[in-house]
């Protein structure tokens, strides 16, 4: 008799021991066999159940596998705010990089000759900051000047292009911040000097540089370029660079530039009709194009034209020039 009462006892606890066993081992082989490929972001005083739910959208989960994180595995109900990536990892190890906090970063990588618009597309496309902020901030004569000590009419040519990687909590202004202070650490010390010694304000030198920048991206080209630009500006000659034709037409450029742009005295930038350099930079220029303006080539060019390799055929004379045309670009 007692021992058919101790069986009728012990048989159900067995099965609870085993069914909480087998319970805890599958939300375990769950957790450290199962690799997830995932971004989630993470809102300010987001609760746990929310998290859970971006984490494991569209993921068959163990039974009361939620209650298994919350209760026995004593997953924090509030995490750090921010964007967290799991790179074909472990489901442990992504809810441990997200219960340390080890959030991801953006990673932000503007080339060489980016616009501020540019610019703005690519933190829109990879990133949270606030691009109409950030695009009002660079034209913020205030925000401008206590900045960069100077009274510049725009952030163009002053946030170096580089790989950044930020945070999520990463404001426009620290952006650019980081931006202008990379620039201001990579520009050579003694360039002011040098500008100054071939007739160019520092502003001025960086104009000269962001439109080297836009005429070439081969860098054994800047200095021959600057020296065409140099004998042109000494001769009285406009620059007639194409690309600051199309920085001043903006939004309207629809790739194909026209005789009419040309013509059109109302673009302060058409290097055409006025002479001289532009009233701005045209992009961020890298410091190659800038060491291109600080020690330009010496040489007699006035003319250049782009061949189909990238690189430029020089001459000296307009029928030259001329006859390069037709056999660099009109043959094409």
């Amino acid at each position: 008799m007692f021992f058919r009462v101790a069986t009728a006892l012990l048989v159900p606890v067995f099965l609870l021991t085993f069914a909480l066993g087998y319970w805890i081992y599958n939300n375990e082989q769950f957790l450290n066999n199962i690799k997830i490929t995932k971004k989630v972001k993470i809102e300010k005083n987001e609760r746990f159940s929310n998290v859970y739910n971006k984490i494991f959208e569209g993921v068959k989960t163990p039974f009361l596998f939620e209650y298994y994180l919350k209760k026995v595995k004593r997953f924090p109900e509030k995490m750090r705010f921010g964007y967290y990536e799991a790179d074909n990892i472990t489901i442990s190890e992504f809810l441990k990089r997200i219960e340390d906090g080890k959030e991801s970063v953006f990673k932000i990588t503007i080339p060489e000759g980016f616009t501020i618009a540019d610019i703005a597309i690519r933190l829109k496309e990879d990133s949270d900051i606030d691009v109409d902020r950030f695009l009002k901030l660079t034209k913020d004569k205030d925000f401008i000047l206590k900045l960069t000590g100077n009274p510049f009419k725009t952030l163009e040519g002053f946030l170096y292009p580089d790989t950044y990687f930020l945070k999520t909590d990463t404001t426009p202004e620290i952006f650019i911040e980081q931006a202008y202070m990379n620039f201001k650490s990579k520009l050579p010390p003694d360039f002011e000097e040098k500008v100054n010694a071939q007739g160019l304000t520092f502003y001025e030198g960086i104009i000269l540089a962001s439109i080297i920048q836009k005429e070439t991206f081969v860098e054994s080209e800047y200095p021959i370029i600057a020296s065409v630009f140099f004998n042109r500006l000494k001769k009285g000659i406009p620059l007639q660079s194409d690309p600051t034709i199309i920085y001043g037409l903006g939004d309207k450029f629809d790739g194909n530039l026209k005789r009419s742009h040309l013509q059109d005295s109302s673009n302060l930038y058409n290097t055409y009709i006025h002479k001289g350099l532009p009233p701005s930079p045209i992009c961020n220029p890298s410091i190659g194009a800038i060491k291109g303006v600080m020690e330009p080539a010496k040489t007699p060019y006035i003319y250049f034209v782009s061949k189909k390799d990238g690189t430029h055929q020089f001459s000296i004379d307009y029928q030259t020039h001329l006859l390069n045309i037709k056999k660099y670009q009109l043959s094409r």
